[in-house]
């Protein structure tokens, strides 16, 4: 039998680990206060600390009631202005940044505890006879996560330069004596600045909130993924290890091993799918939401060359990142499959008690990531989600499109007409 590693091995500063792979991933949610935890990127995962009276905390916090707030206000206008496809929208965004923040925090306090349980069963995986298959775990879950979130970036700086735009357009065009700052929130914030009086540092503090709130949306799909990376990486170093003895006569120990090794995973996977398991169901349902959303909105992109840009941009973006993580997350399923065809090539004489145990373990179970256990994800999955959204498509077409909205072609400012009819009250009495 070959020697398996024991758990009080310490594992080499260079060790191919998912706490050295995620450390800086983690590191730049920090700078949007997502993910309060300190040690990240320390060696070991014994200095990972998660405290409620430190900076990282209390920043998360702080941000946490700016969100609260616009949650809150955006509900109250929607009620006050009425229902609508795009006014819903702004709610269910503060919705899903809000759950998804919570979510990612209550991970994050349990982040040392995750780890360690990632450690253990990592440690078997990082020594012989197990070795890299491709590229390492870490480039990879680094270089995803560096795409996927440079392209959040990329996005708010579109939304930003059309918005300001929009602003600067419809400044000129009205004469309008307001600074430009002033005129983007109060036109883009509509829920709250008729509620809480607008100053500089104010509008600042709300504005980085509301950036904040767009990073941890993407960053729901990065969680997800660099735990799917991490997982289907594990899974194809077994099946590795497999191919390389699949023409060889190996005694029983050796399928023992193999079989102890694959339960191993399949109980690491089932533990992070517990963990995870909101976070996939938000991801998987916001993902939708904006995608169909996103998908009407199309119908009325306005003219204007860089709003079109920014639109398409985002829509792109957005449908890239979700199909990003799905398909990472049903590698898992495909990598875990991956045994099962090897024991199927076997010639008859090899076939073995242990050999079959194995078998059965593997046929009888669906491994995978899952949303608590509703769905798994599969490309099968990917497949439906498609169909659905191409579906929503085609009964779109059968509706009568609204012009769209040039708000820069247009001087009807409410707020402005709200300041000046408060004025004239104000004189009048």
């Amino acid at each position: 039998m070959e020697h398996r590693q024991s758990s009080k091995v310490l594992l080499h500063p260079s060790a191919d680990t998912f706490h050295r792979a995620t450390g800086f991933v983690f590191l730049f949610g920090q700078m949007f206060s997502i993910f309060p935890i300190s040690g990240i990127l320390c060696k070991t995962s014994h200095q990972l600390h998660f405290r409620w009276f430190s900076i990282r905390t209390i920043y998360y916090l702080v941000l946490t009631i700016f969100q609260i707030i616009s949650f809150s206000l955006s509900i109250r206008r929607v009620v006050r202005t009425g229902k609508s496809f795009s006014a819903f929208a702004s709610v269910f965004f503060y919705f899903v940044t809000l759950t998804g923040s919570f979510f990612i925090f209550r991970l994050a306090r349990r982040w040392k505890s995750v780890i360690g349980r990632i450690e253990k069963i990592e440690k078997i995986f990082l020594y012989p006879p197990y070795r890299q298959v491709g590229w390492t775990m870490r480039w990879k879950v680094r270089l995803i996560a560096f795409i996927l979130l440079f392209g959040a970036i990329i996005e708010h700086l579109f939304y930003f330069g059309a918005k300001f735009l929009n602003a600067k357009i419809q400044l000129e065009r009205c004469n309008i004596n307001i600074p430009m700052f002033e005129h983007y929130l109060r036109t883009e914030r509509r829920h709250l600045y008729p509620t809480i009086p607008f100053t500089n540092i104010i509008a600042t503090l709300f504005e980085w909130a509301n950036i904040s709130s767009t990073i941890c949306w993407s960053y729901l799909d990065v969680l997800v993924t660099v735990f799917s990376v991490n997982m289907a990486y594990r899974f194809k170093q077994l099946s590795d290890r497999m191919k390389r003895v699949r023409f060889k006569t190996v005694p029983d120990t050796f399928w023992i091993e193999i079989r102890s090794h694959f339960t191993d995973l399949t109980n690491l996977l089932n533990y992070l799918d517990n963990e995870l398991s909101n976070i996939i169901i938000l991801s998987c349902g916001s993902n939708l939401y904006f995608i169909c959303q996103q998908l009407f909105n199309s119908f009325s992109v306005t003219p204007e060359q860089l709003n079109a840009v920014y639109f398409w941009y985002s829509l792109i973006y957005i449908i890239i990142r979700a199909l990003t993580m799905l398909f990472f997350a049903a590698s898992i399923n495909e990598a875990a499959k991956e045994p099962y065809q090897m024991l199927k090539s076997l010639p008859y004489t090899s076939w073995t008690c242990e050999i079959q145990r194995f078998s059965d373990q593997l046929i009888s179970e669906v491994i995978g990531f899952s949303g608590k256990r509703f769905f798994y994800i599969t490309r099968t999955l990917i497949l439906a989600l498609i169909g659905t959204i191409v579906t929503y498509e085609l009964v779109l077409l059968d509706h009568v499109v609204e012009a769209p909205e040039l708000i820069q072609k247009s001087c009807h400012i409410t707020y402005i007409e709200t300041i000046e009819s408060n004025i004239s009250t104000t004189s009048t009495t």
